[in-house]
């Protein structure tokens, strides 16, 4: 439990952790006066925000809502959607659309959070000395490309050491909290939520602003949950309890103290908390922190990648396995790249992290937002609450979520604008190719079934050549005839010895248990239909699958050398949907299948093994 503590620590916690470095700073900063009943009400609303919506909502129950030990929003939508299906029940599309919007703004996450952690610990350089200004945004570049083009290394390199380097920091803010808290006792009377509603009664309009900012206190929640997969409720609760809550709590104490004691501290409250002499340490070690919540939010973004390919939200990208030891650490170019090219343009258009936080907000209250929504779907249709225990909790919950999103609404010409651009662009490709593959697999369900067409081609007056060796035709509707192997068919007139017709299907769970992954149908004649299952966070490997086959196909052995592997390269045309999807989508769609990674190197094949046939795509 020490090991998985002490993981959690490096990984999951590293986002909300390093939130004290900005996120007082920008209460005072909204509030624009410092005032001892202002500044006391701003750490009193950051203190319960975090009890509530931290430990309240995701430590004691969202993290109940893991899909067989996953976690994350795409996880939690799979979830809700497996609710209906085990009931019979049609799938709501809002459902559906919420989550998609939620994975999207998740990738907006990513982009402002390495942006604003590193620009916000490297601006302490300036609290050293005025001669760092000029450099500030220079050395937060710097170090960012170096993280960006550290990624295709994988975490597995420096993975050890995270935990241990954020167990000091989460020590140094604990300590410098209390240095400060013992000079000035008098803070911790914030404890009290009085303090949170004489602000909101006093100066409501003041308030609903600085809640704005409140939100930041926040930013890391949803990694508590998205991370259950490599560390477990248990781990990453006894670390929130143990050392992460306490230590952000006491660090918020001790700013506080030092604005209420020197005025002019509120511009960088962090760093003016840190005694004169350790100023240069504080700087050193926020900027790693920085550094590691960065890599997290990143390998995050993969992850999640991978698993919305896998369910049929993002079209095929090229993903790497970065850790042959431990499932679930990927590398992809793809998203790596974008993101570089994302945090790159907000550090040189923006410059400095208080002008960020502006676009920060947004993004994550919108995630929580949807994550809130989702959780009704599940204690609904998975837990089986009664609707009565659902409202008790989930109305409260979006309430203050709408709150939190309500309040940076006036954010978006000032940088909100940034991630919410950013989500309706990516919610718009997940949400077309989403309804294209929905509209493909219609077609194929269609199509003449995999039995009549064997009967039909064998009892053919002029059947086709029989060649030796073994033919695999992937798929993914069991029972319908795979698109090339209906052209190889027609247009070669040749039909191998042994053809294995591959049908591939995602669950919605993120792994399926070998006793039941595959199925083998003999259809005579030598052709046999295998239908595999896999989960979203598995990856189908078909050299491996069919190795795995010896025996089970008669007297048919797995031989590399003697099998080739037929696949189909779609290729989506104009007035493919017959007008169930407007022109302008279908393009879309096209471009994307277009641009999509290989199927050969999904099933992992070698190309030399592999003959792809073009394929009309008629959705």
């Amino acid at each position: 439990m020490t090991g998985l503590m002490l993981g959690a620590l490096g990984v999951v916690f590293g986002d909300i952790g390093t939130s004290p470095i900005y996120a007082l700073r920008q209460g005072v900063s909204e509030a624009g006066v410092v005032d001892a009943s202002i500044v006391m009400g701003i750490l009193s609303m950051i203190v319960w925000a975090v009890v509530i919506v931290v430990m309240g909502k995701y430590v004691c129950y969202v993290m109940r809502a893991d899909n067989e030990g996953e976690g994350g929003i795409v996880a939690l939508t799979a979830l809700a959607r497996s609710g209906y299906e085990q009931q019979g029940r049609h799938v709501p599309h809002l459902l559906l659309m919420a989550g998609l919007f939620g994975a999207a703004m998740f990738y907006g996450d990513s982009m402002i959070t390495p942006a604003v952690s590193v620009l916000s610990a490297v601006e302490g350089l300036s609290q050293v000395s005025d001669r760092f200004e000029p450099f500030v945004v220079p050395i937060a570049v710097a170090i960012l490309i170096a993280l960006f083009l550290f990624q295709s290394r994988g975490t597995a390199v420096v993975g050890k050491s995270f935990g241990p380097v954020m167990l000091v920091w989460f020590v140094y803010l604990a300590a410098v909290g209390v240095y400060r808290i013992v000079e000035h006792p008098d803070v911790l009377r914030a404890f009290s939520p009085a303090y949170a509603w004489t602000l909101v009664f006093a100066h409501t309009a003041l308030a609903f602003t600085i809640l704005g900012a409140v939100i930041l206190a926040l930013t890391g929640a949803e990694a508590l949950y998205a991370d259950i997969g490599h560390f477990g409720r248990a781990g990453i609760r006894l670390a929130w309890l143990v050392a992460v809550f306490p230590a952000i709590i006491i660090g918020y104490f001790g700013q506080a103290a030092t604005i209420l004691h020197q005025p002019g501290a509120a511009r960088q409250p962090f760093f003016f908390a840190a005694p004169s002499w350790a100023l240069v340490p504080t700087v050193l070690i926020a900027m790693l922190a920085t550094v590691i919540a960065s890599q997290a939010v990143i390998s995050g973004a993969f992850s999640m990648t991978s698993q919305a390919i896998e369910l049929g939200f993002l079209p095929r990208l090229r993903v790497i396995e970065t850790s042959s030891s431990r499932r679930g650490q990927v590398y992809v170019p793809a998203v790596n790249a974008v993101l570089f090219i994302a945090v790159m343009f907000l550090v040189l258009a923006f410059r400095s992290s208080d002008r960020l936080t502006s676009a920060y907000g947004i993004a994550v209250g919108l995630t929580m937002l949807i994550t809130t929504v989702q959780m009704v779907s599940v204690a609904r249709n998975i837990w089986r609450w009664p609707w009565l225990a659902v409202a008790a909790l989930s109305v409260p919950l979006l309430a203050i979520d709408a709150l939190l999103v309500a309040a940076n609404i006036h954010k978006i010409p000032q940088g909100g604008w940034f991630p919410v651009a950013i989500g309706i662009v990516l919610f718009v490709l997940m949400a077309t190719w989403h309804r294209g593959l929905e509209l493909a697999h219609l077609h194929a369900s269609r199509a003449q079934p995999l039995a009549d067409f064997l009967r039909d081609v064998l009892s053919d007056p002029e059947p086709p050549a029989r060649v030796p060796g073994t033919a695999v035709y992937p798929g993914s509707t069991p029972g319908a005839t795979p698109s090339a192997l209906t052209s190889n068919v027609r247009h070669n007139r040749v039909l191998h010895e042994t053809t294995v017709i591959f049908a591939n299907r995602a669950e919605s769970a993120p792994r399926v248990d070998e006793h039941t992954r595959i199925e083998v149908r003999d259809l005579g004649a030598g052709c046999y239909e295998v239908i595999s299952r896999h989960g979203f966070v598995e990856r189908p490997n078909l050299p491996r699958l069919l190795k795995s086959l010896d025996g089970q196909l008669g007297d048919w052995r797995f031989d590399a050398k003697h099998t080739t592997f037929f696949l189909p390269r779609d290729e989506a045309m104009p007035g493919c949907s017959h007008g169930q999807m407007p022109r302008w989508r279908e393009r879309l769609f096209g471009e994307m299948s277009f641009h999509s990674a290989s199927s050969a190197e999904y099933y992992g094949l070698r190309s030399e093994d592999v003959v792809e046939l073009g394929v009309q795509v008629v959705l």
